[in-house]
């Protein structure tokens, strides 16, 4: 049974791929510059030259079958693969150059063209020629992509032919070498001949070019391009033969057109020449609108819904007049070959980031890549490194100005938050390198004091209980913190942890994890886990200790609760856990209800012996102080550190806490005191800022909760877990 094709996808391996990528590669370079390049480079010379750049490109190709049969590639060719894996950012700093470079790839066949034309006829003009064979091309990809397929059935009949004529002509049976085995480079070096030559093995990028066409891409971009890699590889070897034993190395660095009066019938090559070039320029001008087309509908260009439209046949019009545009402009300005080594700088980048998106995928070993066309590592390895490095020997500052030209779109794109539709390789590479991190780590034997962070649990059995607390846990966190968020379904439904709701469990549920997905688009990093348990308490405490087996697991419980909502066995059970977890313990409690206030003042209450241990090792409030500076940090209030003392030790806390200042390296705006009324006294003649009290244990929290409930302030609770540091 046939499978019926839909949309605009008609094309299959021959006419898709392979005759594309074919007629593009047996082009220009071929029929104008081959000959040149085996007069000055010598035999061995220009097969080194066609083997460095066919390696490259051999690579390229192989990666690309790869890839290809692991992903579901779209339009755009290589920009649809690198995006889809590397991101829309790497992908449109990557598709933009080679769109230009596409544009400039027709101008390029459009000057072979003109050149060939002039040699048949010496008197025409030589703009008006240039100009006339762009309408017509624009004329064939503006009416129909079916024409213009169509005619390049027609072009590849025409290129056999030539290259029959070709080979049946020059004398080459019974003639002797007339070029030397290895030339001196004389007039032109090595590199230079390369970047010459290395345009014509670009046509790899006109049948990929082609993918958004393809009824199976999966089997008929490796099928074909593999297949027109080996064939033309085959034929410029045997062309660099053909040309060493039917003439001289002076004739053929001399005569761009010496292929053509040496071939049995002329007529028949300057044909092959003429329809060459126009089947490259018609294959990749029909390639780069669509290229265009998938860069806007990524929103990665200006304009992008005028250039994303398509036509009911599924043709880019608007793309397609835009490219036409920068090919009339380019043709004013340049020669073949000055545009050949640009092209070569731009494809060499777009070579070496295919080949690093195969590496990539093979060396994370997610079980997502398992692509039916398999390749070794060394492979997109070599294929990488040698387009880098080809680059740097050709000419190192336009390999750096290439580079950077890709950085500054890179820089520009990531600045728009580009949003992709689907997912890509870029999460697991930042993943396994986050893996890879942590095992190391977690091999080092230092503390890690120096390095905290805060990263919070809150358990909320609400909505409006994560949207109220919101603000406060932001301004602790932000902007390195991380917020996890348990979303509380319990069976036991206790007043004290239970707020009446109208909502359903099941639509809390569903409006936490929203204001989860809301919080992380505001630069918070935020997690969501729905947790089922029988009540609060018993909840939070199995989730917190099945946390701790996290590299990042949370270091600081947050409880929006007051005092009085917890029995004494409940706060005794929460103490042990954070202890056991390795978790700090914030308890909120807030007079009324009422948001934070980002102008508020902030007290930190530091125990009454503090000052009497070792300033360095013997503290039980860092917690709190590290909790005051973030908060500090994100609002406009000011810091005080008060402690509650005798009259005769008031000078030397008074010292112990200007010092603690300066080694903590807190704000010069840090308030300190020295107080020698009794905390509780202290505390009903306090100001209503937000009072931070550190406490070393359950009984010191239920102590000091006794007086403080009858005070209208409010208070945070902490209790360290020793993993902080205030002077680290």
């Amino acid at each position: 049974m046939t499978r019926r094709k839909t949309g605009s996808r008609s094309f299959g391996a021959f006419r898709g791929v392979f005759v594309p990528t074919f007629l593009t590669i047996i082009g220009v370079i071929l029929y104008l510059r081959l000959g040149r390049i085996v007069g000055e480079a010598g035999i061995l010379g220009a097969i080194a030259i066609i083997f460095l750049a066919v390696s490259v490109t051999v690579c390229t190709g192989l990666s690309l079958s790869s890839i290809t049969t692991n992903i579901r590639i779209g339009a755009g060719g290589a920009y649809s693969i690198i995006s889809k894996t590397l991101g829309l950012e790497v992908g449109g700093s990557v598709g933009i150059p080679l769109y230009l470079a596409q544009a400039f790839s027709v101008v390029l066949y459009i000057f072979g063209f003109t050149e060939t034309w002039k040699f048949i006829f010496p008197s025409h003009p030589r703009l008006i020629v240039l100009y006339f064979m762009f309408a017509v091309l624009f004329l064939l990809t503006f009416v129909s992509l079916k024409y213009a397929i169509r005619t390049q059935l027609l072009v590849f009949g025409l290129v056999l032919a030539s290259l029959v004529s070709i080979f049946a002509g020059g004398g080459w049976w019974n003639a002797d070498l007339g070029v030397s085995m290895v030339a001196g480079f004389t007039d032109t070096g090595f590199w230079p001949l390369f970047a010459l030559f290395f345009p014509a093995v670009t046509g790899l990028m006109a049948g990929v070019g082609m993918s958004g066409e393809l009824t199976n891409p999966k089997k008929q971009i490796p099928k074909g391009i593999l297949t027109a890699l080996g064939i033309t590889t085959v034929i410029y070897l045997a062309m660099v033969m053909w040309l060493g034993f039917s003439s001289n190395a002076n004739a053929l660095a001399a005569d761009n057109m010496i292929m053509v009066k040496l071939a049995a019938y002329s007529p028949l090559v300057l044909a092959g020449i003429l329809a060459a070039t126009f089947s490259s320029a018609l294959t990749t001008l029909v390639a780069a609108p669509r290229l265009l087309q998938a860069l806007a509908e990524n929103s990665t260009l200006f304009f992008n819904k005028t250039f994303a439209k398509k036509t009911k046949k599924g043709e880019p019009r608007n793309a397609t007049i835009l490219t036409a545009g920068i090919i009339v402009i380019s043709l004013a300005l340049g020669r073949l070959d000055t545009i050949a080594p640009v092209l070569t700088m731009f494809f060499l980048i777009t070579y070496a980031m295919i080949n690093v998106v195969v590496l990539l995928e093979q060396s994370i070993g997610f079980v997502s890549f398992r692509p039916t066309f398999r390749i070794p590592k060394i492979i997109p390895l070599y294929g990488s490194l040698m387009s880098l490095l080809i680059m740097i020997y050709i000419n190192i500052i336009a390999g750096i100005v290439a580079i950077g030209f890709l950085f500054i779109i890179y820089v520009l794109l990531a600045r728009r938050n580009l949003k992709a539709k689907k997912g890509h390789v870029r999460s697991g590479l930042l993943t396994a390198l986050a893996e890879w991190a942590a095992r190391h780590v977690q091999k080092l034997s230092e503390s890690r004091k120096h390095i905290w962070k805060p990263n919070i649990l809150l358990a909320a059995v609400t909505s409006d209980q994560l949207a109220d607390n919101f603000p406060l846990i932001k301004a602790i966190i932000y902007p390195h913190g991380t917020l996890s968020v348990l979303g509380m379904d319990l069976k036991h439904h206790d007043k004290r942890f239970c707020p009446e709701s109208d909502t359903s469990a099941e639509q809390e549920q569903k409006n936490i994890s929203e204001l989860v997905q809301e919080f992380g688009s505001k630069e918070i990093f935020t997690s969501y886990a729905p947790v089922r348990s029988m009540d609060y308490i018993e909840g939070v405490r199995v989730s917190l200790q099945a946390m701790k087996s996290q590299f990042f697991h949370p270091n600081i419980l947050f409880l929006p609760y007051s005092i009085s909502s917890f029995k004494k066995q409940d706060m005794k059970m929460l103490f042990d856990t954070a202890r056991t977890a390795g978790s700090g313990l914030v308890i909120y409690d807030e007079y009324k209800k009422r948001a934070a206030e980002p102008e508020e003042d902030i007290s930190v209450w530091l125990p009454n012996k503090a000052y009497k241990g070792d300033f360095y090792s013997d503290r039980t409030f860092d917690l709190a102080m590290l909790v005051a500076y973030s908060i500090q940090r994100n609002w406009i209030g000011k810091i005080t550190l008060r402690i509650c003392v005798d009259k005769k030790n008031k000078e030397g806390a008074e010292r112990y806490l200007k010092k603690l200042v300066y080694e903590a390296r807190f704000p010069h705006s840090t308030q300190t005191q020295a107080l020698t009324q009794t905390k509780a006294r202290s505390l009903r003649s306090s100001g209503k800022e937000l009072h931070i009290i550190s406490v070393a244990d359950e009984k010191e929290l239920m102590k000091t909760a006794r007086y403080a409930k009858k005070i209208k302030r409010t208070f945070m609770y902490v209790f360290d877990s020793t993993e902080e540091d205030v002077l680290a």
